[in-house]
């Protein structure tokens, strides 16, 4: 499968992995063309790019007196258009936000004409009842093709959806507000949540994210920033799901464990894998061959994670700042959305740094990189 669901095909048959900081940067990196995708005065954390070669775009709402669509269409032109329009696009304070766009965190496509939105239902901690959810649309038309919302026994107060992967019928969501997994069958309607707030879904407290030059992520108030588990990815044949909080490690479970009902929450953390340590990442996304992509926030650069091991730079660029969700579309096209999300006021000490246009970059994949096919 193509797009940021596709994973590590042989991780299953190797051992952990362990990236180190040092390993050395591809030459062809610096000759890579890099082109810009997409301008836009909101920052922009993700992109997908359905069958079509369609580009969409994820414009979050930071606070809630922030105007902004929340996802777009960009055109041909550089134009962007909200998506679908109507009152999905045009959320206002006051509104109940079960039928509009309030906070976006990431959009998809899987192949199949239509895209999700993750909807975390709120800029910050207390979303109204119905916000939160997942809706599914065609891409050709903007069509509401299903709207999901979960009970609070699998969304309890402090929950935060994050992101998705499809796989096969099953949805499967990352908690980053308590830390934890939801999983969906589509074909029943049935959820389960999984690993709630477990440790190992949570940040250690001996590992701060980071930004540019491993500069520590803090609000005005000097609390760290706090994302709980993230940064999903299930298998290309689907065994595994693969998981980690911005800090790592990056780690993987069997997926038919999470889809079974009949084994426990503590049956089901003793058959966690530990796959590799990351330094502080916001989006990943893999390739048909098993390659991971990194957005190192520290570096300002995207790594790349072969399936034997091997790390290699792609390219770093002084505009890869805090580098978002990564995304390949069918001509081998990687995209970089780069927010600056490191000096906005909730990492910045309350301060707004940022210096609009935001960007996301473009890179027409290389068939070998220093060995790396």
């Amino acid at each position: 499968m193509l797009n940021r669901r596709t994973l590590l095909a042989t991780l299953a048959a190797t051992p952990a992995l362990t990236l180190t900081r040092q390993s050395r940067a591809a030459t062809l990196s610096a000759r890579l063309p890099v082109s810009v995708a997409l301008k836009s005065e909101i920052p922009c954390n993700g992109v997908a790019v359905d069958r079509d070669g369609a580009l969409f775009a994820d414009l979050p709402r930071a606070s809630r007196d922030m105007v902004t669509p929340s996802v777009v269409r960009v055109q041909a032109d550089g134009t962007l258009t909200p998506f679908p329009g109507n009152a999905w696009t045009a959320w206002k304070p006051g509104d109940d936000g079960r039928d509009s766009f309030v906070a976006t965190n990431s959009v998809h496509t899987f192949g199949d004409g239509t895209l999700w939105v993750v909807d975390k239902g709120t800029p910050d901690t207390n979303p109204a009842p119905g916000a939160q959810k997942l809706v599914q649309f065609g891409c050709a038309d903007g069509s509401v093709r299903q709207v999901i919302r979960f009970d609070d026994q699998i969304l309890p107060p402090g929950a935060q959806m994050n992101d998705l992967r499809v796989w096969d019928g099953t949805i499967y969501v990352s908690d980053s507000g308590l830390g934890g997994l939801i999983v969906h069958d589509l074909r029943t309607g049935k959820s389960l949540r999984r690993l709630s707030g477990a440790a190992i879904m949570r940040q250690d407290g001996t590992h701060m994210q980071r930004g540019l030059h491993r500069r520590p992520l803090q609000d005005a108030q000097g609390h760290e920033a706090t994302v709980q588990t993230d940064l999903i990815e299930v298998s290309p044949d689907g065994p595994w799901l693969f998981f980690a909080v911005p800090t790592g490690p990056r780690r993987r479970v069997r997926t038919a464990l999470l889809r079974d009902a009949s084994v426990s929450d503590a049956a089901l953390e003793a058959q966690i894998e530990t796959v590799a340590a990351i330094p502080t990442l916001a989006g990943t996304c893999i390739d048909t061959l098993g390659n991971l992509y990194l957005s190192d926030n520290e570096a300002g650069r995207i790594l790349v994670l072969a399936p034997d091991g091997r790390r290699r730079t792609l390219f770093s660029d002084p505009r890869v700042i805090t580098p978002d969700a990564l995304f390949i579309d069918a001509k081998r096209h990687l995209y970089i959305p780069c927010p600056q999300g490191e000096f906005s006021p909730g990492n910045n000490h309350g301060r707004n740094e940022t210096h609009p246009p935001f960007l996301v970059l473009r890179v027409a994949l290389p068939h070998a990189l220093d060995g790396v096919a």
